[in-house]
């Protein structure tokens, strides 16, 4: 149940299309990324996060507080999917925080999933205490990549060497991207289907970073984009920054912005055509899958630069849904207790795998594993190995073997990655 607000708030729940400029800005300021004059970015955000969706609270001086769902489907292990709200515009003025009215929207948004048959709540967010709270848990993680072009070279065996790519503008880009994604989405678990609007921005003016910058979490430079398709196979967008050494020589930064390869041969493709690119030092990678095969196509893996960082977090609301829904790599059976203080996904569940299948219903019996309903979100996938969470005490067992059954059982043939982040 959402908690009651204070008399001097009221809850809106569908933003009005005369204010959702008002309440795109209350949101965007709160990150420090006020919308701005640009036109193309204010339609961005209106077809990608539709004011229908959007809740907020206000006060007598407007927006207080907003937050979003969006409806989608998470990609389990196996290729499966189970419906999901993604959670997105999180954000307060400084002036209300700490009266409850994120907890408040927060609460809304489980409500409204809940109400719509949704298994879970899917999101990325901005701050990690905050949303571990509400029982989120980090279930997905991407390398961000440095990559020297010169030391790390790529290896004579890389796939792909008789693969051409054409380049491809406006309109073309943005179906060649959406097909790609939709050719390969559901080889990957975790992967979130983006909403239509979001294709969009491959449309636009490409002189402009700002639509870049809002899907890569970083600055993609301010070059010209330049988009290059492996018809249905792979699409890559860039920007290159111009460089030069002391000795006048040309060191650019290559910023890549998609990379979407629905095979292995296309994905070796897509790397010869970026590794080839003339008057280029660097490439700057900002998602890449954990298990991501160029670790093994460069001579020198030591000039390739990571830093990982989560890419997905779940909030399980349906627990048998998604053990259900999922592939396992191992048979076997499991009784786990979860732990949620609001309430949704509390419960002991039995799981009983036969043949990848698995079957999950409620029971009474005694758990083999005890946990808490985000530390459940971060091992769901197998992304997160659960022995981690037992040395840390975040998983409790009468006998460790169980954990190391969950491993085995869940760990999926590809890691979780989530490629686009709302």
């Amino acid at each position: 149940m959402t908690r009651t607000l204070p008399p001097e708030f009221t809850t809106v729940e569908g933003i009005p299309e005369d204010r959702y400029r008002e309440w795109l800005n209350c949101w965007l300021t709160a990150l420090a990324e006020p919308l701005g004059a640009d036109p193309a970015v204010f339609e961005f955000y209106r077809r990608t996060f539709p004011a229908a969706r959007g809740l907020a609270v206000t006060d007598a001086e407007g927006f207080a507080a907003t937050n979003m769902s969006l409806d989608a489907d998470l990609v389990l292990p196996g290729g499966a999917t189970v419906p999901v709200a993604i959670g997105t515009a999180g954000s307060c003025h400084p002036t209300q925080t700490r009266r409850g009215l994120m907890t408040h929207l927060l609460e809304r948004i489980y409500e409204r999933a809940v109400e719509e048959g949704r298994a879970a709540c899917a999101d990325w967010p901005s701050e990690w205490p905050i949303y571990r709270r509400f029982g989120h848990g980090p279930a997905a993680w991407c390398d961000g990549m440095s990559i020297d072009l010169r030391r790390a070279g790529l290896r004579e065996e890389v796939p792909g060497a008789d693969l051409r790519l054409r380049r491809v503008t406006g309109g073309e880009a943005r179906a060649a991207a959406r097909t790609v994604f939709t050719n390969k989405y559901r080889s990957t678990p975790g992967e979130l289907v983006p909403p239509e609007g979001f294709w969009e921005r491959l449309a636009t003016d490409p002189a402009s970073p700002v639509l870049d910058a809002l899907c890569t979490l970083g600055d993609p430079s301010g070059g010209a984009r330049q988009c290059a398709v492996l018809d249905g196979r792979g699409f890559v967008s860039y920007r290159v920054a111009p460089g030069w050494t002391a000795d006048k020589a040309p060191d650019g930064v290559l910023h890549v912005v998609d990379f979407l390869a629905a095979d292995a041969e296309a994905a070796g493709a897509l790397w010869r055509f970026l590794f080839a690119i003339d008057m280029v030092g660097e490439i700057r990678v900002p998602r890449l899958p954990v298990d991501d095969p160029l670790r093994w196509w460069v001579t020198d893996a030591r000039w390739l630069r990571t830093h990982r960082r989560d890419a997905l977090w779940l909030r399980l609301l349906d627990v048998p849904a998604v053990l259900s829904a999922r592939t396992w790599a191992a048979d076997g059976t499991l009784t786990v207790r979860v732990h949620d203080t609001r309430g949704w996904a509390a419960g002991t569940y039995h799981l009983e795998v036969d043949k990848g299948v698995g079957t999950c219903h409620r029971t009474t019996t005694e758990p083999d594993l005890e946990l808490d309903v985000a530390t459940l979100g971060s091992i769901v996938l197998g992304g997160t190995p659960a022995s981690g969470y037992l040395r840390a005490g975040q998983i409790r067992a009468a006998d460790p073997r169980h954990v190391w059954r969950w491993d085995a059982m869940a760990t999926p043939e590809r890691a979780p990655f989530l490629t686009y982040v709302l």
